[in-house]
């Protein structure tokens, strides 16, 4: 799989690949729980800034919405990363 970004978050890394996004909490010894949407279930995605950008240093949350009602929710991700998650996001479900 063709990782496009990955990024840290609370629950452990956001990562965009080319075909979904994942949430995905790292353990001691790899990834364990991921929870993850393909393109087709994304409807729009949402960044929020939580924290001022000072320095380069702004934290966002990052909320990806899908068909079916569920959510992947990224908290404290860097501001830069959250904006370049979202791009990447929008490009692919204009598709």
């Amino acid at each position: 799989m063709d990782v496009l970004l990955k990024t840290r978050c609370t629950k452990g890394h956001l990562i965009v690949y080319a075909d979904k996004v994942a949430i995905e909490a790292l353990k001691l010894l790899g990834y364990q729980q991921s929870n993850a949407l393909a393109y087709k279930q994304i409807t729009g995605v949402e960044v929020k800034m939580t924290q001022p950008d000072i320095l380069g240093l702004g934290q966002a949350t990052v909320t990806i919405h899908s068909a079916g009602g569920q959510t992947l929710i990224a908290d404290r991700v860097k501001l830069k990363d959250a904006k370049e998650v979202e791009k990447l996001i929008q490009e692919r479900i204009a598709k």
